[in-house]
C-alpha cells in the first residue's frame, strides 16, 4: 500500500511539474537579451511545402508576394511534394515563384531538397495552408541581427478563437516565449520559422523537421529564439487526434536524433528542457491511468484518495462540457495511441491534407 501511495505520488509530481512548475522554473532561469535590429533587412529564401493544396495554394502565394519584403531580396521557392491534384498548375500563374516538382518524400525530404536551390542566407519555412501578415518576414529576420540567433520561430496564430486547439495552443505559447529567453526553444512553428543557411542542417527524412532542426542548429552552437510579432494565420484543424497522432509519433520517432544533447553535463545539453517539455508530456496518458488506477485501489481505505478519485472523474466528464478539457483528453489518447505506434516500429514521413 506504501509502495503505491508513493509511486502515485511521484506520478501526480511528475504531471504537476511538466504542466505547471517548469514553466514557472523557466521564468525564475537567468534570461539572455537578444538585439533586434528593425532595419536589418537580409536576403530570404521563403521555402513553401505543399501536398494537394489546390485550395490553398493560389491565395498563399498572393500573399507572400504582397509581404512588406523587397521582392528583389525574396527568392519564393514551391516545393511539390508529389501533389496529384493542380497545385503546380496553379503555381505556374506565378511568375516569381521557383516550383520544386519532387516525387512523393515527405516534407523533411521536400525541405532538404528545396535548400539545395536556396540561393540566400536567411532560411524562411513555411507551409501552404497558412497566410502571413504583412509585415512577418521583417519581424522574423530583425533577430538573425544579433549574431548569437541561428533559428526564429514565429508566431502560429489561429483564425477560429474558441477552437479547441486554440485553448491549448495559448498555454503552449507561453511556455515556448518563456524558453526563448533562455535561447534554447524546442520545436519552432512549421508554418514560420527561420533558419540561417550557414546554419541548416540536412535532417533524416522520418524527423519531424520543425522540431529536430532548432534542436541541432542549438547543439551547434547558436540560439533558437521566439518573435510574437511574426505572426501566420491559419484555420484550426479538424482532425485533433489523427493530427496529434502523427505529430507525436513523428516527434518519438526524431528522439534518436538528438540523444547525444540529452547529456545532462554538456555544456549545451537539452536535458532538463526536452524532458520537462517533451518527454514526460509524451508519457502523460500512461501516468494519468496509472493515478486513476491506483486512486480507485487507494480510496477503500482513505477519504483523501476518495476526494482525488472524485476530482478526476469530474475532470473527464467536464471534457463533454468544456471544448479546452476535452482538446486535452484528445490530445491524452492521441499520445497514447502514438506511443503504441512508436513501441510497434511505426514511422511516418509524408502526410495528408487534414482540416
Amino acid at each position: 500500500m506504501i509502495i503505491l501511495q508513493i509511486i502515485f505520488w511521484v506520478n501526480v509530481g511528475l504531471i504537476i511539474y511538466t504542466t505547471v512548475i517548469y514553466y514557472f522554473i523557466l521564468k525564475v532561469l537567468k534570461q539572455n537579451n537578444y538585439e533586434k535590429n528593425e532595419q536589418y533587412l537580409p536576403n530570404i529564401s521563403l521555402i513553401i511545402c505543399a501536398y494537394n493544396e489546390e485550395k490553398n495554394i493560389a491565395v498563399k502565394l498572393q500573399n507572400t508576394l504582397k509581404l512588406d519584403y523587397p521582392l528583389e531580396k525574396l527568392q519564393v521557392i514551391l516545393a511539390d511534394d508529389g501533389s496529384t491534384d493542380t497545385t503546380v498548375e496553379i503555381a505556374n500563374g506565378f511568375e516569381l515563384v521557383e516550383i520544386l516538382k519532387l516525387s512523393r518524400g515527405g516534407k523533411t525530404r521536400a525541405q532538404n531538397d528545396a535548400v539545395k536551390i536556396a540561393q540566400n542566407e536567411i532560411l524562411v519555412f513555411s507551409d501552404a495552408n497558412n497566410i502571413y501578415k504583412k509585415d512577418a518576414l521583417k519581424k522574423l529576420v530583425r533577430n538573425f541581427a544579433d549574431k548569437r540567433v541561428g533559428v526564429v520561430c514565429g508566431e502560429l496564430q489561429y483564425n477560429n478563437k474558441k477552437s479547441e486547439e486554440n485553448y491549448y495552443w495559448k498555454y503552449e505559447v507561453a511556455i515556448k516565449k518563456a524558453e526563448s529567453k533562455n535561447g534554447w526553444l524546442l520545436g519552432a512553428n512549421g508554418s514560420i520559422y527561420a533558419v540561417r543557411k550557414n546554419a541548416f542542417v540536412p535532417l533524416p527524412e522520418d524527423s519531424i523537421s520543425d522540431q529536430l532542426e532548432p534542436i541541432k542548429v542549438y547543439g551547434n552552437g547558436l540560439d533558437v529564439v521566439y518573435e510574437p510579432e511574426a505572426i501566420a494565420l491559419e484555420d484550426a484543424p479538424n482532425d485533433v487526434l489523427k493530427r496529434k497522432r502523427r505529430i507525436i509519433l513523428r516527434s518519438l520517432v526524431t528522439m534518436k536524433y538528438v540523444l547525444t544533447l540529452l547529456n545532462p553535463f554538456k555544456k549545451r545539453s537539452l536535458f532538463i528542457p526536452y524532458v520537462s517539455h517533451k518527454l514526460i508530456r509524451w508519457f502523460l496518458p500512461y501516468l494519468m491511468f496509472f493515478c486513476f488506477l491506483s486512486s480507485i485501489y487507494l480510496a477503500e481505505d482513505s477519504n483523501i484518495f476518495r476526494i482525488i478519485l472524485i476530482l478526476q472523474i469530474i475532470f473527464y466528464i467536464s471534457g463533454i462540457f468544456h471544448s479546452g478539457v476535452r482538446y486535452v483528453i484528445k490530445v491524452i489518447i492521441a499520445s497514447a495511441l502514438a506511443i503504441m505506434d512508436w513501441l510497434l516500429g511505426k514511422k511516418q514521413t509524408t502526410w495528408t491534407v487534414v482540416r
